[in-house]
């Protein structure tokens, strides 16, 4: 029960974040500067944006490690094999209501063999036990959040939103707790996002066409790209 109620003040909250956005959108009056300012990014601008996108690779490195590490005493995967189920599970992930079908999208890409060899020793309590495995896990997944947030950092550089250090970190990490734990559908992924992002980095600046921008670039780089790369490699190599 409050599991449901849980969920549904999550949704709730959610939609007021997105109407929040459609509002702040709708009034704001401005949008031939934003569009201007935009234009004229500058070197600075266009190298933060170069940087956003040149660590994409750098996070799916070490997501791809945290899976090979998380993989160890259920299955040997080389790194090319486990860079693409990491690809490949950002698929699953993208049509799957809460990217719940990440993981499961993952271990598919792993064969058969393997697939029935984590079967058999996932609820085997010594895979669990290994605690020097598991903050490795750990601290790869923080250095991928740390990578994200440069990324966010860069690109809201991009669109004009000058922050502090202090302020990134405190307003980038609020953002993406919201995020994290409030529910969303892939369709609508970015319009949520955008709806907290403007809650958020609005306190900041009134340039609300910057954020949601923000927002959008940095949806494209992280989610779109790698679901690109692995529909067209898996319609390749069918």
């Amino acid at each position: 029960m409050w599991k449901k109620i849980a969920i549904w003040i999550g949704w709730i909250l959610s939609a007021a974040a997105l109407a929040y956005l459609v509002y702040r959108l709708a009034i704001y009056d401005n949008y031939d500067a934003f569009w201007q300012s935009l234009a004229k990014a500058g070197l600075a601008g266009y190298a933060a944006l170069c940087i956003a996108i040149l660590l994409l690779p750098v996070q799916l490195l070490i997501e791809t490690r945290k899976w090979q590490t998380m993989l160890i005493g259920l299955a040997n995967i080389d790194f090319k094999n486990a860079w693409w189920q990491v690809i490949y599970g950002n698929v699953a992930a993208f049509v799957t209501p809460y990217r719940l079908g990440e993981y499961p999208g993952r271990i598919i890409e792993l064969g058969v063999e393997d697939i029935f060899s984590v079967k058999s020793r996932i609820f085997d309590g010594n895979y669990w036990k290994d605690w020097r495995k598991w903050l490795r896990v750990l601290l790869l997944h923080l250095a991928r959040y740390i990578v994200w947030m440069l990324q966010l950092w860069a690109v809201l550089t991009f669109c004009g939103i000058l922050l502090t250090p202090s302020e990134a970190i405190v307003a980038i990490i609020t953002y993406y707790f919201f995020i994290t734990f409030m529910p969303s559908v892939p369709a609508a992924e970015v319009a949520f996002k955008g709806g907290w992002a403007v809650l958020i980095f609005s306190h900041f600046t009134d340039n609300i066409p910057a954020i949601a921008v923000s927002v959008t670039i940095i949806w494209l780089i992280n989610t779109v790209i790698p679901v690109t790369i692995g529909i067209l490699f898996r319609a390749k190599n069918k």
